[in-house]
């Protein structure tokens, strides 16, 4: 694995340029893609060849842009059947930019994950992720982004089944999301994950990220499996997404960061003011082996074996 990791990583360190712009292209197409399966209300932007065109464009400009696109995007979708409830939702859009995105452009990408690996229906990847990468202030981008899509999630309920007419649809859907009994139970959930494994991984033990990845994946586990008790779904699914998730986790900290815990120095010295202890834990790295090759030609390999 850890051959492998280098191997990669080399291979991206030289083809570096063209390699950014395909995932960029990739990373929006998916983007583009996700939103279709959960609100494709419009017809004429539920095509592949329309998500490969916003993807194209998003590649073109900077990489905040792709925000602004799903922005206007979801926007549209939700205009093809009601012209309020579009106006609310870029309004709330707009504020969420305006207030929060802007100042933090990198919580955003956080927010836009959400609704993207919950259309794929692995949302359990964020948590752990996020208390193995981030801080705990990191459940503010996870939890708006798991409200966004709940609320993508209530306008599609809304639409398909209610009857009333478009001006009185966002009300409708306001209030169907701030009832949402589900949403609150995974805002806690998540954000109790997140708190959870950040503290393990930080906590002064050997193979603290695994084993913060593996607990958090149980935690996970156990409240949902717990709040989520009296719905149905299914279990084999849930359980093979949940191991899914770690694995994937996982694998983004060995190639983020591999420890050797075999080769651990606790230190001690002191200066004119502080007495230090310091444990150091060395990385992972691949060192190649030195090869000596002895060549023969036919004749001395001849005189060598007789």
């Amino acid at each position: 694995l850890l051959e492998i990791r280098d191997y990669i990583q080399k291979f991206y360190q030289k083809y570096a340029a063209v390699l950014n712009v395909i995932l960029r292209f990739l990373a929006a197409f998916i983007t583009f893609f996700a939103t279709n399966r959960v609100i494709g209300f419009n017809p004429y932007l539920d095509h592949t060849y329309t998500e490969l065109v916003f993807a194209a464009v998003s590649v073109v400009f900077p990489a905040q842009i792709l925000l602004f696109f799903e922005a206007v995007f979801i926007t549209l979708h939700i205009l093809y059947v009601s012209h309020y409830l579009a106006f609310v939702t870029a309004i709330f859009f707009a504020i969420l930019y305006f207030v929060y995105v802007r100042f933090i452009p990198k919580d955003g990408y956080v927010i836009l994950s959400m609704p993207v690996l919950s259309s794929f229906g692995a949302p359990y990847i964020l948590p752990i992720l996020l208390g193995i990468i981030a801080d705990p202030i990191a459940i503010i981008p996870e939890s708006i982004g798991v409200i966004v899509y709940h609320y993508l999630q209530n306008v599609i309920s809304v639409v398909s089944t209610s009857t009333e007419d478009s001006i009185n649809l966002y009300h409708l859907v306001l209030k169907q999301t701030f009832k949402d009994k589900e949403l609150y139970i995974i805002l806690i959930v998540f954000s109790i994950v997140t708190i959870f494994v950040y503290f393990i991984r930080n906590s002064k033990i050997d193979y603290s990220f695994e084993i913060a990845i593996i607990s958090g994946g149980f935690l996970n586990t156990i409240l949902l499996m717990n709040f989520f008790m009296d719905i149905n779904i299914n279990v084999f699914r849930f359980f093979i997404t949940m191991i899914l998730s770690v694995v994937f986790v996982w694998l983004v900290q060995l190639f983020r960061l591999s420890l050797n815990y075999a080769g651990v120095e606790n230190l001690q010295f002191e200066d004119d003011e502080y007495y230090y202890y310091v444990r150091a834990v060395p990385k992972n790295n691949i060192t190649k082996a030195d090869k000596n090759v002895k060549r023969y030609n036919a004749h001395n390999f001849i005189r060598h074996h007789d």
